[in-house]
């Protein structure tokens, strides 16, 4: 065109250079504003692109490592769940030392043990409650796999139907299993030989029995407690007691007497009449004598005479008899007392009786008559209780008398009865508990009774009140057991330690409850009333320990593994990361070279293109 501006050639040249200089200088000043080397894609596909990848999988390794910290929070969750319950375990262990130091069959040591048995019971709850707790974010490490057993309705509703049976139940189960319970005996009662002799010796008795047959609709197991008061040469007492039944007899209490009045003396033409008394407190076995002239009479008071709870009753027995006595005596032709008539008072005398001779002149208008009565040398006590239990036993009084004060206090007598509960298992083992056990040796109780096996306990509460129509009946039925949940996963804990999930671990979840798949920690047994139930509890409290440490050291283990591979992500992040940097980030020192350099060519550049314009302008000087 025309009109077109020609440039020289050392301009174009200039003015290229220039331009290729510009873009140079914008191009390292982007890369020291962001940093980066390569920004895009037209950058340098190559490296964006690996470096894309490795910042990535850094990315996807940031999210893992999120997981990571999560599961190590779980962990030590679990981890303080058992550190706690081992302390909980401790303190169970302490009860049971407590228990071994009151192994006494005395009612204070039976009742410490109940107390610690219950204690025992709460930890044991306790116990499953914290194990509960131990979750985190969804998971509870343990808490088990969630598998139980139970024993099933029917045949729970069978054994419950056994007269004298119930809660029957099955704890501590290991497995699935079928236990045969039977309930066999007469209910025959008697007592403990050994504590009937200790009896004798401490109370000043002889002839000590218990006897009977448990009652069918009131029956005990209670022990027999005989309790002696007083003081030597005055009245004594006795205190029967069964259960919540008590008995009190006195006796020796010296009150009873015989005494006699002259009625009318013996004169010429009148004969004498004397009044014989009877008074005070009449026991069986307590003599009356009346002598006259001489002869001696005596009446002994029989049950019979003592059986009217008033004394009234009892002294117009005793009148009425020791009157017959001579009576009879006076029929008999030249007996001593021939001659003699005898008559009952009458009225409010009823506890009186006179003698009357029949001889008006001489010196058989007149006669000598002494009365005296004394206390039984010994009485014969027997006592009868709801439950059908009968104690009877002698009191010697020359015995109780020589025992002094020390006569006094209390024994007790353990009731044996001959009732059993047995359980027998698949594998054919029994665990029988019966009333004629000594304490502390399997005896059967009222109330709660265990039998434990490798499978589970079973326990059932026996009524002792009817527990002999079970007995007289061989009631019988069968328990069984069976899985109530499947074993599942949803506790175990999975952590992916690689973005393609090639590299990972499974924490299962352990269980350290007191079921039978976890600590197997039962309830205490039979309110710990033998040494064997105590010892049965120590022998689960060591393997509890035992699981507990093992459980702690596999969370440990894996802990350390999850905590070790966060880390190893951690570090490996900086590596991917690292070379991503390495393939995109600019060196700023050689860039700022870069960019002085080219800053002072652009320059060298602007000076030479202004060179080449004034050797154009020197042209046209010319014209």
């Amino acid at each position: 065109m025309s009109d077109a501006v020609q440039l020289s050639s050392s301009m174009r040249t200039n003015l290229l250079l220039l331009q290729q200089t510009n873009t140079s200088t914008s191009k390292l000043e982007n890369q020291l504003a962001t940093g980066n080397k390569v920004n895009s894609a037209l950058d340098g596909p190559t490296a964006f692109f690996a470096a894309q990848s490795l910042n990535q999988r850094a990315s996807d390794l940031s999210t893992l490592k999120d997981g990571m910290s999560q599961a190590v929070s779980t962990i030590k969750a679990g981890s303080q769940g058992i550190t706690s319950i081992q302390s909980l375990v401790t303190q169970a262990q302490g009860l049971l030392t407590t228990a071994y130091a009151n192994l006494g069959t005395d009612a204070g040591s039976i009742s410490t043990r109940k107390s610690l048995a219950d204690q025992f019971n709460g930890i044991k709850d306790q116990i499953d409650k914290l194990a509960g707790d131990s979750g985190y974010s969804g998971k509870n490490l343990v808490a088990g796999n969630g598998q139980s057993f139970a024993a099933t309705s029917t045949t729970i509703e069978t054994a419950n139907s056994i007269t004298s049976v119930s809660n029957a139940r099955v704890t501590n189960i290991t497995g699935a299993d079928t236990y045969s319970v039977k309930i066999s005996g007469t209910g025959a009662v008697s007592g403990a030989a050994g504590d009937i002799a200790n009896a004798e010796t401490a109370r000043g008795v002889f002839g000590l029995k218990v006897s009977g047959k448990l009652s069918s609709t009131s029956g005990n197991f209670s022990d027999i407690s005989i309790q002696t008061r007083g003081s030597v040469g005055q009245q004594r007492s006795v205190v029967v007691t069964e259960g919540d039944e008590s008995r009190t007899i006195n006796f020796f209490d010296n009150t009873q007497s015989a005494t006699n009045t002259l009625k009318q003396p013996g004169v010429s033409g009148t004969g004498q009449i004397s009044q014989v008394s009877i008074t005070g407190n009449i026991e069986q076995g307590d003599t009356f004598t009346a002598t006259i002239n001489g002869t001696s009479f005596t009446y002994t008071a029989s049950a019979g005479d003592v059986a009217a709870a008033d004394s009234a009753t009892r002294q117009k027995n005793i009148a009425t008899n020791l009157s017959n006595v001579i009576s009879t005596a006076a029929s008999v032709a030249g007996s001593a007392v021939s001659g003699f008539t005898l008559t009952a008072g009458t009225g409010s005398n009823t506890n009186t009786f006179t003698i009357a001779t029949t001889a008006t002149s001489g010196t058989a208008a007149s006669f000598s008559l002494g009365t005296s009565a004394s206390n039984a040398l010994t009485k014969d006590i027997s006592l009868s209780f709801s439950s059908g239990t009968v104690v009877s036993f002698t009191v010697d009084r020359a015995s109780l008398e020589a025992l002094g004060t020390t006569g006094n206090g209390t024994s007790t007598i353990e009731k044996n009865v001959d009732v059993s509960v047995t359980a027998t298992d698949l594998n054919g083992v029994s665990v029988t508990r019966s009333g004629t056990n000594e304490r502390g040796d399997s005896k059967l109780s009222d109330g709660e009774n265990a039998f434990s096996f490798s499978t589970g306990t079973v326990r059932l509460n026996v009524d002792a009140r009817n527990v002999r129509q079970a007995a007289s009946a061989n009631s019988a039925a069968n328990i069984s057991t069976a899985q109530t949940t499947a074993a599942g996963t949803s506790n175990d804990l999975s952590v992916q330690f690689n973005e393609n999930n090639s590299s990972g671990i499974t924490v299962a979840a352990t269980n350290v409850t007191t079921s039978g798949q976890g600590l197997a920690v039962d309830y205490a047994q039979n309110n710990f009333l033998d040494r064997a139930d105590i010892d049965k509890a120590q022998a689960q409290l060591t393997n509890a320990t035992n699981v507990l440490r093992s459980a702690s050291q596999t969370l440990a283990t894996n802990l350390n593994i999850i905590q070790t591979r966060s880390d190893f992500t951690n570090a490996f992040n900086n590596v991917l990361q690292d070379g991503a940097d390495n393939l995109t980030q600019v060196d700023q020192n050689e860039a700022g070279a870069q960019l002085l350099a080219l800053q002072t060519k652009q320059s060298l550049g602007v000076t030479t293109l202004s060179l080449a314009n004034q050797a154009q302008q020197s042209i046209l000087k010319l014209f």
